[in-house]
C-alpha cells in the first residue's frame, strides 16, 4: 500500500520525497540504491572493514535503501569465488550484522541482494549448452542441484534476517537462473522446470519465493528484480514477462524493472547505460508494468533526478533506483532535500566504476569521486598541523579538484590558469554533444571551486618561476595537463586539417567526408558524432582492434564500437597516418601506402607532457606534487582527480 499525499514541499523534487510502504517497512523517500558489488569482501566472503565504509556514505546521504550487490547464495562456492560476500556461511552474520548497523544508521533500509552463481564464476561469454553465453548454465544443472539452489535462497534470506537485514532483493534479471529458466531460448531442461509450459518456467522462481517466506515470514520485504527485455532473440517480450510478475506478484513487495543480459559483453552497456545512451532507457518499459500490476515498481537504467521527479508524479513508477550517481555523490539525496541541488557533484557515465569490477575483479573506483572505494584510506587522516600557502597551476579537472581539497582542509589557495577560462582542456571536449555528463561535472567542478572563498583565481595568467615565487608558497602542485600530439604534415592547412579539439570552434566548418587519424576514446566519440550528423567518416588507427578505444571503461568501449558499427563507420586498424597533401591522406597499413580522398583530416593523437616545463616548475618549491596528465598516466578524468586528492590530501 502506497502513502498518499505530499506532508511537505521539497523544492523541485516533492515527488521524490513522499514516504512509501514497501510491504512492512515504511521507506522514507522514493530512492532506493540499485544493488552494488564491490570486491571488498575478504578472501574467504565475509564482510570486511573497507565493504562497511564503503557502503555507509550511502546510507549517511539520505537514500531510502542501501543494497549490497551480489550476494552469493551458494552453499558451496567455486574456486575462483573471492572477495564477493557469500551469504551460506553462518558466519556471515558476524560482519553483515556491522554493515547492517552501519547503513541503516542515518535511518536507510539495508537490502542484500541474492545471487546463485556458476562453477566458472569470473570468465565471460562462456559458450553454453545452446550456443549463447550464460552466466549460469541451467540446463547443466542436476535436478538436485537447483532444488539446492532453491534451499540455498532460503538459507541466505534466513542469515540476512539474523544479520538485521530489512530486505532482500532476487535477482532475476540480466538473464540470472531464475530468467534463464523462463526463457524458451536458453531453457531445454525436460523435467518439471523445462520449457513445455508457462507454469514449469515460472515454477523456479515461484518456489524461490515461497521458500524465503516460509524461512522468513513477512519479516524480511522482498525486492524482484526484472529485465523488460533480455535483449536476445527469441526471448520473452515484455507481454510475457508482465505475466509472468502477475504470477509473483501477491508474493513479492517490490518489483525492480532493469534490462539486458550480463553474459554476453555487447549487451552489458544496456545495464550501464554510458554517455553515448539515453538516461531513462527502461522509464517506459516500468511504465506499462505498473500499469499493469499492482505490486509497486521501481526503475533503474541511469535515470536522471528530474526524470525521476517527473516519472513518480505521472504515475509511470513508485520508486527509482540509483548506483552510479550515488557512488559520483552519496550525499546526493541530502543534497536535493535541503535544496542544494547545484551542489550534487554529477556522475560522468565513464563506468570506471562497474567497468573496474565486472572485467578486472577489482574494488570501485569513481572518476568524479576520488574518495570511493578508498574511504578508509583517508576516514582518519590527520587534519593539517597548520595553514599553508600552496600554488596550483592549471585549471583543469586536477588543478580544480586540487585547489577545492586544498581549501576544504584550511589552506590558502593560488590557482594560476593561463587560458581565459577554467576546465583545461575538458572544457573542448565537453563541447560535444555526447558528452552532456561530462559538461555536468566540469560545470559542478568550476562552480564549486569559484565560490570558495579560500581559493585566489589568477585566471588568463600563465604561471611563470617569478609569480610563483611572489606568492612565497609551502607547496606546490602542477597540474599543467597536456599539448595536443601534431605531426609534421605537408598540407597542414586548418581549414582541410584539424585538430580533434576545435572542431567546436566557431571558426571551424567539418566536410561531409572525415578522416579521423587516432581511435582512441576521443577519436571514436568524434566519430560517432559526425556519423550521426550524416557524414561518412573513415577512422583510423596504428594499433589492432582489441587495443582500440584506450581510455575508456570496457563496458563503454563495447557500447561506443557497437555504435559505431550500426552507424557504418569505416574503421581500418593497424593503420597510421603518414602525410596528408592537398588532396589525399596518405596512410600506410601492412607496409603499403595509399591516398585516402577526404574533406576533413581530424587529428586525435592524444597528448603531450611538457617535460622541461615541468622540470623548471617544480624546482621552484621544495615541497612539489606533478599531479593529472602531467604525472605521464593515462589521460581519463579519473587519473585527473585522483592523483589530485591524493597530493592536496598530502600536504
Amino acid at each position: 500500500m502506497l502513502a498518499r499525499g505530499i506532508k511537505k514541499s521539497h523544492g523541485k523534487y516533492p515527488h521524490l520525497f513522499q514516504p512509501i510502504k514497501i510491504g512492512k517497512l515504511a521507506f522514507k523517500n522514493r530512492i532506493t540504491n540499485a544493488p552494488t558489488y564491490n570486491f571488498l569482501a575478504s578472501y574467504d566472503n565475509h564482510i570486511t572493514r573497507e565493504g562497511i565504509e564503503f557502503s555507509k556514505p550511502v546510507g549517511r546521504g539520505g537514500a531510502a535503501t542501501v543494497t549490497l550487490g551480489s550476494g552469493f547464495i551458494n552453499k558451496v562456492l567455486p574456486a575462483a569465488a573471492h572477495h564477493i560476500v557469500g551469504l551460506n556461511d553462518d558466519w556471515v552474520v558476524t560482519y553483515l550484522s556491522e554493515w547492517c548497523e552501519a547503513v541503516k544508521r542515518y535511518g536507510a533500509r539495508a537490502c542484500i541482494e541474492l545471487v546463485p552463481i556458476a562453477s566458472y564464476f569470473g570468465t565471460h561469454e562462456v559458450e553454453s549448452s545452446v550456443g549463447i553465453p550464460m552466466e549460469i548454465d541451467c540446463n547443466l544443472l542436476s535436478l538436485e542441484e537447483l532444488q539446492g539452489f532453491i534451499a540455498d535462497y532460503a538459507k541466505a534470506a534466513r542469515n540476512v534476517l539474523t544479520a538485521e537485514g530489512d530486505m532482500v532483493l532476487i535477482h532475476g534479471a540480466h538473464c540470472q537462473l531464475p530468467a534463464l529458466l523462463f526463457s524458451k531460448v536458453f531453457n531445454r531442461r525436460t523435467d518439471q522446470y523445462g520449457p513445455q509450459s508457462f507454469e514449469n518456467r515460472c515454477r523456479f522462481a515461484v518456489e524461490v519465493i515461497d521458500a524465503i517466506r516460509a524461512e522468513v515470514g513477512d519479516k524480511l520485504a522482498i525486492e524482484y528484480r526484472i529485465s523488460a527485455v533480455d535483449m536476445v532473440p527469441g526471448s520473452p517480450d515484455i507481454q510475457e514477462v508482465i505475466e509472468f510478475v502477475r504470477v509473483i506478484q501477491d508474493k513479492i513487495d517490490l518489483l525492480h524493472v532493469s534490462r539486458g543480459n550480463l553474459a554476453i559483453n555487447k549487451l552489458t552497456p544496456f545495464i550501464f547505460p554510458p554517455a553515448y545512451m539515453d538516461h531513462g532507457i527502461n522509464l517506459e518499459y516500468a511504465a506499462q508494468f505498473k500499469k499493469a500490476l499492482h505490486v509497486p515498481v521501481s526503475v533503474v537504467g541511469a535515470v536522471t533526478l528530474d526524470q525521476a521527479e517527473e516519472a513518480i508524479a505521472a504515475g509511470k513508477v513508485d520508486m527509482v533506483a540509483l548506483c552510479r550517481q550515488l557512488i559520483a555523490d552519496p550525499e546526493t539525496v541530502n543534497k536535493l532535500e535541503r535544496g542544494q541541488e547545484d551542489e550534487v557533484r554529477p556522475c560522468v557515465r565513464c563506468n570506471t566504476c562497474i567497468g573496474r569490477s565486472h572485467f578486472g575483479s577489482k574494488p570501485p573506483r569513481c572518476a568524479v569521486n576520488p574518495l570511493a572505494g578508498r574511504e578508509l584510506d583517508y576516514a582518519c587522516s590527520p587534519a593539517p598541523k597548520g595553514k599553508k600557502k600552496v600554488v596550483v597551476v592549471g585549471g583543469g579537472p586536477a588543478g580544480l579538484e586540487a585547489a577545492r581539497t586544498l581549501a576544504e582542509r584550511g589552506h590558502e589557495v593560488v590557482l594560476f590558469e593561463k587560458a581565459p577560462e577554467l576546465g583545461g582542456i575538458l572544457r573542448r571536449a565537453a563541447k560535444s554533444p555526447l558528452k552532456a555528463d561530462l559538461k555536468k561535472y566540469l560545470d559542478w567542478s568550476i562552480r564549486m571551486t569559484t565560490r570558495n572563498i579560500n581559493i585566489n583565481l589568477r585566471i588568463a595568467t600563465e604561471a611563470t618561476l617569478q609569480l610563483i615565487a611572489e606568492e612565497k608558497p609551502d607547496a606546490l602542485i602542477l597540474a599543467m595537463g597536456g599539448s595536443p600530439v601534431i605531426p609534421k604534415l605537408t598540407y597542414q592547412d586548418t581549414s582541410k586539417v584539424i585538430w580533434v579539439g576545435d572542431v567546436d570552434n566557431d571558426n571551424v566548418q567539418v566536410g561531409d567526408n572525415v578522416l579521423i587519424a587516432g581511435a582512441g576514446l576521443t577519436g571514436c566519440e568524434t566519430a560517432l558524432r559526425f556519423l550521426q550528423s550524416g557524414k561518412r567518416v573513415t577512422l583510423i588507427d596504428a594499433l589492432p582492434r582489441e587495443q582500440l578505444g584506450s581510455g575508456s571503461s570496457a563496458i563503454n568501449a563495447y557500447a561506443l564500437f557497437n555504435i559505431l558499427a550500426e552507424s557504418n563507420v569505416d574503421l581500418k586498424t593497424q593503420t597510421e597516418l603518414m602525410d596528408v597533401t592537398q588532396d589525399y591522406a596518405i596512410v600506410a597499413s601492412d607496409g603499403r601506402e595509399e591516398g585516402l580522398v577526404f574533406d576533413t583530416v581530424l587529428l586525435s593523437l592524444g597528448t603531450k607532457v611538457d617535460s622541461d616545463a615541468i622540470s623548471q616548475l617544480r624546482a621552484a618549491v621544495a615541497e612539489c606534487y606533478v599531479v593529472g596528465d602531467s604525472n605521464g598516466k593515462a589521460g581519463t578524468v579519473w587519473n585527473a582527480t585522483t592523483s589530485a586528492f591524493d597530493a592536496a590530501m598530502a600536504i
